[in-house]
This record gives structure tokens, sequence and C-alpha cells, in this order.
């Protein structure tokens, strides 16, 4: 006979909220907590963007999503990426913006 030993369930306590598909996104970023100056260029390279899909990125193309992944015209931008960074020189400059900068801003 073999024996059955009890076995613990353990929940993790610290698991990120899963957001199922079709649901609103987070909120993102408010535009007061981006500089002017990057929103500004970052309207700007949209216009020039690729518009890539998922299956179309690479190491070399920006992953800056644009719109919503709920519909159809969701899209990445596909420029070339800033060298290490997962995006182009316009989305580096909205996603990695000094905390102090941002924190004066909210004010």
């Amino acid at each position: 006979p073999v024996e059955s030993v009890p076995v613990k369930v353990v929940q993790p306590t610290n698991r990120r909220q899963i957001i199922p598909a079709g649901q609103p996104l987070p909120p993102q970023p408010s535009a007061n907590e981006i500089s002017p100056e990057a929103l500004a260029s970052q309207r700007e390279v949209e216009k020039r963007a690729k518009k890539l899909s998922l299956m179309e990125l690479t190491e070399r193309t920006c992953k800056w999503p644009i719109g919503d992944p709920a519909t159809p015209n969701f899209w990445f931008c596909g420029l070339p990426v800033e060298q290490g960074k997962p995006y182009c020189e316009a989305h580096v400059g909205v996603a990695f913006q000094p905390m102090s900068a941002r924190r004066d801003r909210r004010r």
C-alpha cells in the first residue's frame, strides 16, 4: 500500500493582479508625470512608427505598445531601439524619466 502524505497549499501573498483579456488596462502614467518635451517627441515619432504586430518585433525594434490590446488597431512602435534599451529614443524619453522630475511635476 502507498502512504498518502498531506500536502499543504500555500497561497503567495504578493501576486500581481491578473487582468483578463478584453478588460480595461490599469492606469497609465498621467500626462503631468511626463515632460512636455518627451510627450511631443512621442507624438511626433508615432506618426512615422512602423506599426508592428507582436510577431514582427525583434531585439532591434521598439516594443512601445500603442492603443488598446483588446482592439485590432493595437500595434508596437517598431522604430530602431536605443542601444541596450527596449524602446526607441522618443519612447525611452517617456519610459525612463528620473523619479525626482516626475515627483516635481505631480505637484
